[in-house]
């Protein structure tokens, strides 16, 4: 894989961890006490304006969307038909629906023809949320707690962080799925559709290389 490719797969992992915060000591819930009752407000952008988070959804977006055109390019230069990387990408949902968000953001919405998706889709609400997840073993689970302080606490076999998403709706307004969903399948599907051009899969690349 050429180191041109191999850090455009590395930027999306990059722009898949700037949106996440796994230190939840860093997102603690407000108490607010009046009389004998007491309240709590939660919320997981830590500081992160509304603006900031959206530029975030959209760096993701555009870094995922971007491979295309240098897997072409690599395809080309290697000796592959680069028309089979377009097949690739045609049998992914997941990729075409991030390719028109990004063309969405660079050219207007709403796309020609429905986009590549055929779907318009469209990103609204774009925001982050605490994801759990439990453990691989049967019956693990996890639950989340306040501190008097209101510092979130994870109990169980699972784990949970803070993760960067939004609501990814049809023309019609229809749901499609949730960001952080569609972009982690999307990297899957670039990581399989690369093995397949014969390029070693990017997340078994080392650090260093």
């Amino acid at each position: 894989m050429s180191d041109d490719l191999r850090d455009r797969i590395r930027r999306i992992y990059a722009a898949i961890d700037a949106g996440e915060e796994q230190d939840l000591t860093k997102l603690r819930a407000r108490v607010v006490k009046s009389g004998g009752l007491v309240g709590v407000y939660q919320d997981f952008s830590g500081g992160l304006k509304a603006e900031q988070i959206e530029n975030l959804a959209y760096s993701l977006i555009h870094n995922i969307a971007n491979v295309h055109g240098h897997a072409r390019k690599w395809a080309k230069r290697n000796g592959r038909d680069p028309a089979s990387v377009d097949s690739a990408v045609d049998a992914s949902f997941e990729i075409r629906v991030v390719i028109d968000l990004s063309n969405n953001d660079k050219h207007g919405y709403p796309p020609r023809d429905g986009g590549r998706s055929g779907k318009s889709p469209k990103l609204v609400d774009a925001r982050r949320v605490l994801r759990m997840t439990t453990g691989q073993e049967k019956g693990s689970s996890v639950a989340m707690t306040l501190a008097p302080d209101g510092t979130p606490r994870i109990s169980g076999a699972g784990a949970a962080k803070a993760v960067l998403t939004g609501e990814v709706l049809d023309g019609k307004d229809a749901h499609i799925g949730d960001l952080d969903d569609l972009a982690r399948r999307a990297v899957e599907d670039w990581e399989r559709i690369l093995q397949d051009l014969g390029a070693p899969p990017p997340s078994h690349l080392p650090a260093d290389a």
